[in-house]
């Protein structure tokens, strides 16, 4: 009795023609990036890793135009509003962006998030963007709640100081100094 070779071909990663191992099929393997790709690209472009959060500066905010990096005049006002007593909530020089804790302007203090008398917390935050030639755009903020309303988010509830008030004058004192001390190291 005579025996029959049989001939197998052999893919490109080992596997018989007609016979795909468990997690090699290609077509499993294109259905599962046309499905992560899209996650990775939604996760990648919302930009939550970074920690400038996704906020535009108020329509009343303080506009200016600083010769400076973004990056130098963040770290210049960090260690300006530490200065004035302040806590800084969130900071990133790389990203051109500061916040601060609430402060409650009468007690000169830390704190006053949770005050049931609003106008007395204030939050400073500075918004640092390059322009094209050598200068930075600062959108600086005083901001304060309107009401005491826990069922409105933060950013709803929150609008300028206006002119006079001790936050808005906060603002300006730190804004000056910046401009300052800026000017001082430039060559």
């Amino acid at each position: 009795m005579e025996e029959t070779a049989m001939h197998v071909t052999p893919t490109d990663h080992g596997s018989v023609i007609g016979r795909d191992e468990p997690g090699r099929n290609p077509r499993r393997r294109v259905l599962v990036l046309c499905l992560l790709l899209p996650a990775i690209a939604v996760t990648w472009t919302c930009g939550s890793i970074g920690a400038r959060p996704y906020l535009v500066p108020l329509p009343d905010a303080r506009m200016d135009s600083v010769p400076a990096e973004p990056d130098v005049i963040i770290a210049t006002l960090q260690t300006l509003v530490v200065g004035e007593g302040l806590t800084i909530r969130v900071s990133s020089p790389a990203e051109g962006y500061l916040e601060t804790d609430w402060y409650d302007t009468v007690m000169q203090a830390p704190g006053g998030g949770s005050s049931l008398d609003p106008s007395r917390a204030v939050r400073l935050r500075f918004f640092a963007d390059r322009l094209g030639d050598e200068s930075t755009r600062l959108a600086s903020e005083a901001v304060m709640r309107r009401t005491v309303d826990p069922s409105l988010e933060e950013r709803e509830n929150e609008i300028m100081a206006p002119p006079g008030h001790p936050g808005a004058e906060l603002l300006v004192r730190v804004l000056s100094a910046m401009r300052a001390s800026l000017a001082s190291s430039s060559p």
